[in-house]
């Protein structure tokens, strides 16, 4: 019965062992051809003479349209023509030929072929996603250049604001630069009268803010014997005070002198403006530099060059601590003492690097790019976010949430089978006290009883597998007892397999300082991982017998573990498959040691692990 979903279409008189590997088996064309209609497949193998057929060409077009992806085998006799077969693969593209329906290596082929097919799908997939990301950016450069033409606007209308500012006061040049070297009110007042004095004969000139203005004009006129010309200041349409004009009484003000001075206090308006507007503006450099420095963390602004322009006090700290190159303001090489940018840095992205230190550290960049002049390259701010602590935090809840997870697991099977267990001993302890010794059935009393006792140690090892290493204390542990602890969590397992384990281990015992627990969860899935290696041998290689060897041995002041096992060869000896392998090294490093794969000069796997913190005993 053909399942739902395959990824090989098999035509012709193919084994129907194959169908285990998740294979359809078509006995000719037609049938093929009636399954393709519903089904799609990543690896379609054929023979010659359906490909010779005249219906094949139109079955080839339309898995291909379904599928572009899809990869075929063709099965070709020794003695077929090689042009012709040149031909054929011209048309159809063969990605490999047999001479067989039931090669030795029909299974690699096929998944050769699977491998194959996946990555043009994964390839045909990056396509597209790199095609809306490009759609995607043109978009944004549209949106910017927007952007970009808005500002360039804003700043004409600005220089065209600035430009009838200066023409309308071109005329007062002597009022208006008083006026503009002013930084106070007291200071207008004081420059004004100065410039003024001579042209307009001024004897005073005050500046008061409403309402004060108004009771200094009628302080003025019930006390003062001057004569007094008020000319009121504007904010936009808004009055904000006036400007008082103060002269001799025998002395007024004619139309002329008032326009005059009408424009004067207009540029004196302009000239508060100014002042107010500064003020602010130092008021708000202060709070954005109070706001920039009080950042916990190092923020920079770069250029393109990764120049640092600008950090805030806490880069400043990080570079005081750091022996950087003189002469160089590059962000990698003040921050991190690299000699060319960090590894996956993204400027106007998020990202996440790693840094050189001697103990390194992970960081969260967050990169804005951000552009202060549009006719000059985009700047970016860069916040570097320490997350070494948080990482270590979570990678301890994981772990936490997994061995309190195997701890409920392992508490449940021990509930489960340490009650039966006592019942089946206890039993057989009673039939073994009123049997004579010289029963027949005796020795097999013995075994029964020494086979209930195997089981509860499995418990009990199973146990102290998931308990939490806070339960298990640091003090000085045997090799051999870490040994022998993780191999009975694993032994089931060899013995099931066929599996000939050979323990060489010495006679005096050596001593590390570390958790018991720990080293046997990480020594167990060393050993778990060789076992995968003789698991994946004997699927291949029918009657294989795998062997696995654990030896200890101890040299100076170093003690070492070697595990060899003559399984399928890791295709790199340096970094094993495996999810286990990276909690085991992760265990080892805690306890100062180190684990190391290799080839061995037989071809075999070798795991290596050294100790270095050996406890000497007398």
């Amino acid at each position: 019965m053909r399942t739902l979903k395959a990824s090989f279409l098999l035509i012709g008189p193919w084994d129907a062992r194959l169908q285990e590997l998740g294979a359809h088996i078509a006995s000719d064309l037609q049938q093929a051809w009636h399954w393709v209609q519903d089904s799609t497949y990543n690896v379609v193998a054929v023979s010659v003479t359906v490909i010779l057929g005249k219906r094949f060409n139109e079955f080839y077009q339309e898995i291909k349209q379904n599928s572009p992806a899809t990869q075929f085998i063709a099965v070709v006799p020794p003695d077929f023509s090689a042009n012709q077969l040149s031909r054929l693969h011209e048309d159809y593209s063969f990605i490999r030929v047999m001479h067989s329906f039931n090669d030795t290596d029909l299974e690699t082929h096929l998944f050769t072929a699977l491998e194959e097919a996946n990555q043009r799908k994964q390839d045909e997939n990056l396509a597209v996603l790199i095609r809306e990301q490009t759609e995607k950016l043109k978009r944004l450069q549209i949106e910017l250049e927007e952007r970009v033409q808005k500002r360039t606007r804003f700043l004409t209308e600005a220089r065209r604001k600035l430009y009838l500012t200066n023409s309308r006061i071109e005329g007062f040049k002597v009022a208006l630069m008083a006026v503009h070297q002013a930084s106070s009110v007291a200071e207008i007042e004081q420059l004004l009268n100065e410039s003024l004095a001579s042209s307009v004969q001024t004897s005073w000139i005050r500046i008061f803010f409403s309402p004060q203005d108004e009771q200094f004009a009628s302080q003025v006129t019930a006390q003062l014997s001057f004569t007094q010309l008020q000319v009121p200041l504007f904010k936009q349409h808004d009055r904000i005070g006036s400007v008082f004009f103060l002269r001799a009484p025998d002395h007024p003000f004619n139309k002329e002198e008032s326009d005059f001075l009408t424009r004067v206090a207009e540029a004196v308006a302009l000239a508060l403006d100014r002042i107010q507007k500064l003020k602010e503006s130092e008021s708000m450099k202060e709070q954005w530099e109070a706001t920039f420095n009080s950042m916990s963390d190092p923020v920079v602004l770069i250029d393109q060059n990764y120049d640092i322009i600008q950090s805030n006090k806490a880069a400043e700290a990080r570079l005081q601590e750091r022996e950087h190159p003189h002469n160089t303001r590059k962000c990698y090489a003040l921050l991190y003492n690299r000699e060319e940018p960090c590894p996956g840095c993204q400027r106007g992205r998020n990202f996440r690097m790693r840094s050189k230190d001697p103990a390194p550290r992970t960081f969260d960049v967050f990169s804005q790019s951000l552009i202060l002049d549009s006719d000059k390259p985009a700047v970016f701010v860069n916040l570097y976010h320490d997350i070494t602590h948080q990482l270590k935090m979570e990678k301890q809840i994981l772990e936490s949430a997994r061995m309190a997870e195997l701890g409920t697991i392992g508490s449940s099977i021990a509930h489960e089978l340490n009650n039966p267990l006592g019942g089946i001993l206890s039993f057989t302890q009673l039939i073994k006290m009123d049997m004579p010794g010289d029963h027949p059935l005796y020795p097999d009393i013995l075994e029964m009883e020494a086979g209930v006792q195997r089981c509860k140690e499995i418990v009990i090892n199973l146990l102290g597998f998931t308990r939490s290493s806070t339960s298990d204390q640091e003090g000085d542990i045997s090799l051999k007892d870490v040994c022998q602890r993780a191999f009975k969590i694993v032994e089931l397992q060899t013995k099931s397999q066929g599996i000939e384990v050979r323990l060489h281990f010495p006679a005096d015992e050596i001593y590390v300082k570390g958790h018991l627990n720990l080293l046997a969860q990480a020594l167990k899935n060393v050993f778990q991982n060789a076992i995968d290696h003789l698991t994946d041998r004997s699927r291949q290689e029918k009657g294989f017998r795998g062997s696995l060897d654990i030896e200890i041995s101890a040299a100076e002041d170093i003690a070492n573990i070697l595990i060899k096992d003559d399984g399928t060869p890791e295709k790199n000896p340096s970094l094993p498959i495996g999810l286990g392998v990276p909690v085991a090294s992760q265990i080892l490093r805690d306890h100062e040691a180190d684990l190391e794969f290799y080839t061995g000069p037989g071809q075999e796997n070798v795991a290596k692990i050294s100790f270095n913190r050996l406890v000497l005993r007398s």
